[in-house]
């Protein structure tokens, strides 16, 4: 969580550099709103981008970061399963479940994720759902046609305007978590995380129970209280940044 941290504080201070819009997503949000930080057992971080300023991000971040962080994406190491955007940390290792005894060719330090989001018409909606659900067959972990995949994210940003009504998952994310009408996110407003204020969607409230329902504000009972690494070490490179696979 501290290395977790340290890279949300670097990304915040680049996008307010920049005048990118972010907010904090996911468990992470519920962590600030339920724990003021990270839930206790939470071994991940997300945060959300619109459209243009991911792309702007992806654009001009490999010039902005410091050199303990590299931003993966599939330009930057082709062989990492996701299609959107983290900023891994160099000095550290992190081994997810699926990851287990496999042989890995992408980088694995700490990181935080970086999803896109669309704004789309809602009469688009349904296409949407189809062509999301239709991604995510070619772009697992387990099984991959990143043409198939790439060609799919394409039509899914393709339904993207700025006159769009509703807040969906971006293609990259493989997702259909976010849907969510667009005066229900902004304006942002701040929340505290950890030791620092961070933006979140204004309506944090529907927003949260959008993905966690009602109940979102009760902790699960201590046998769901699941991570997503089997193995983490914060001052071991992973084996690719070792062997200088990996550069700016």
């Amino acid at each position: 969580q501290r290395v977790m941290f340290d890279l949300l504080t670097v990304f915040d201070v680049l996008c307010k550099e920049m005048g990118w819009s972010y907010w904090l997503d996911h468990g992470t949000l519920l962590g600030a709103v339920r724990h003021k930080g990270f839930i206790p057992w939470d071994d991940d971080l997300d945060v959300t981008m619109p459209r243009e300023d991911y792309e702007a991000f992806l654009e001009v971040a490999p010039q902005k970061l410091p050199d303990h962080i590299f931003l993966q994406t599939k330009k930057s190491d082709p062989t990492c399963p996701n299609h959107y955007a983290k900023l891994r940390d160099r000095q550290s290792t992190y081994i997810e479940g699926c990851e287990e005894g496999r042989q890995i060719t992408y980088h694995q330090g700490i990181f935080i994720d970086i999803f896109p989001v669309n704004t789309i018409k809602n009469s688009d909606l349904s296409r949407h759902r189809r062509l999301l659900n239709f991604a995510k067959i070619f772009s697992n972990r387990y099984f991959h046609w990143d043409l198939a995949a790439k060609f799919l994210i394409n039509r899914i940003n393709a339904l993207h305007t700025p006159e769009g009504e509703m807040v969906v998952s971006g293609g990259e994310t493989m997702h259909d978590v976010i849907r969510v009408p667009k005066e229900r996110i902004w304006p942002l407003k701040k929340s505290i995380f950890e030791s620092k204020e961070f933006p979140i969607p204004g309506n944090s409230d529907f927003y949260l129970k959008s993905i966690f329902g009602n109940d979102y504000m009760t902790p699960p009972p201590e046998h769901k209280r699941r991570s997503h690494s089997v193995t983490i070490y914060t001052n071991q490179p992973c084996t690719k940044e070792r062997d200088g696979l990996f550069t700016k």
